[in-house]
């Protein structure tokens, strides 16, 4: 089992609605509160199963905001201070700086599978709390996956069926910062900020609270009627115990469209050999 490092957090919100006020409130300001738990949500969330960048994203940033050794060549001589020529070119921040972008780079282009991952794992949730349809075998990914596919502008099952498997064991925190930012898209007063990573670094109390609720939903066998888990108990990186205290958890209705074609979709017939006499 593994959970989160995170610090302690104040308390969190405790409904969907003081989740979305907490964070539509604090998007124009654009302050990051608790710097620390963003940064390491942001590594946790853009690569889930490679530690050595995640640890490369976090001591970039530090290295690159802290500035911990300029500090420290501050105070030394005059003649010593000639002689740390990293301090003459910028200080350790300079080297820090090329790696932080690369890796911010690498980012920016996972968010467009970030919004994937957030619409599969929200579309599993929305049908297992859909009351107008009885789903044969219930709620699934491999259902979440067909609804999405056939959404305007959305990829190919392939595409989606891999970003779902790349971050499959972070998805409980995509889905909660992309309903954040879905809401910040609604509001015209912030319509031009709001994205998954801006909800990381705003609101990061909201998405844990929000994230919390889709966990216990992920790892809970009646989702899915007796098929696998949403979420892999043994990968799932967990929320620290206790956060927040009463899990609660978001849903949407399904479309016309959407249930007409859960009404017609068909299970995939297993293949059968031939048996040849």
């Amino acid at each position: 089992m593994r959970t989160m490092n995170l610090p302690e957090l104040p308390a969190l919100p405790t409904s969907p609605d003081e989740c979305v006020k907490t964070y539509l409130e604090r998007l124009p300001a654009d302050d990051a509160l608790w710097p620390h738990v963003s940064l390491l949500l942001t590594a946790y969330m853009a690569w889930p199963n490679d530690e050595v960048r995640r640890g490369s994203f976090v001591a970039t940033y530090l290295a690159r905001s802290e500035g911990s050794v300029r500090g420290e060549v501050s105070e030394m001589p005059a003649e010593a201070r000639e002689k740390v020529t990293i301090e003459k070119f910028g200080g350790i921040g300079a080297v820090a700086q090329p790696a932080f972008d690369h890796l911010s780079a690498e980012i920016a282009q996972m968010q467009r599978k970030w919004l994937w991952v957030a619409d599969i794992f929200q579309m599993i949730v929305d049908m297992a709390y859909e009351d107008r349809i009885a789903l044969r075998r219930g709620s699934s990914i491999s259902k979440a996956i067909d609804l999405c596919e056939i959404e305007n502008g959305l990829p190919g099952h392939s595409q989606l069926r891999k970003a779902w498997s790349d971050f499959r064991d972070i998805a409980h925190l995509i889905a909660a910062s992309a309903h954040l930012a879905h809401e910040g898209l609604a509001n015209p007063a912030t319509a031009h900020e709001a994205t998954i990573l801006k909800a990381i670094w705003v609101a990061p109390d909201a998405v844990l609270a929000l994230a919390a609720g889709l966990q216990e939903f992920g790892l809970q066998p009646e989702a899915t009627r007796g098929e696998s888990l949403i979420l892999q108990p043994d990968m799932l990186w967990r929320i620290p115990a206790g956060v927040p205290e009463k899990p609660f958890i978001v849903f949407r209705h399904l479309t016309e469209t959407q249930l007409a074609f859960l009404n017609t979709r068909r299970a995939p017939k297993k293949y059968v050999p031939t048996t040849r006499m």
